[in-house]
């Protein structure tokens, strides 16, 4: 038995193949989805995403935030990121990062509430992307 693994973001299908497994960060934590799970609806947090093609090696990719959907051994990811991590330009991953914290700590008074919690998500979903980076080249 599969899965059949759809991944979309913003700007394109990232991802659609069969597999025999998913291993993502959900909201509430790790979670694997296998032939037969049952169906949901979950939120999925910044991390590493590793999916197993029928037949194939083991695959990792950064995903950002987004939401994952399991139907009837249909998994489809919604997402802004999917990135594997050659495509990760870790220079300009790091002057974001500095760019958006000088950004709250220079403009935090005139920032709104909700402007300073999108810039602080953003700090965070660049560091999970860093650290993504990091473990996957430390192998």
């Amino acid at each position: 038995m599969s899965l059949h693994f759809t991944i979309i973001t913003p700007l394109r299908t990232a991802l659609e193949t069969e597999v025999s497994s998913v291993h993502l960060p959900a909201s509430q934590g790790e979670m694997e989805v296998l032939p037969g799970h049952t169906d949901l609806i979950t939120s999925v947090a910044n991390g590493a995403l590793t999916y197993r093609p029928v037949g194939g090696e083991a695959q990792t990719l950064f995903v950002g935030g987004g939401f994952l959907q399991v139907e009837n051994d249909r998994v489809l990811l919604v997402t802004d990121t999917a990135l594997a991590a050659a495509d990760i330009d870790t220079d300009t991953v790091e002057k974001a990062v500095e760019r958006a914290k000088a950004a709250l700590r220079n403009s935090a008074s005139v920032l709104s509430r909700e402007e300073q919690a999108n810039l602080e998500a953003a700090i965070a979903k660049q560091l999970a992307m860093l650290e993504f980076h990091k473990k996957l080249h430390k192998h």
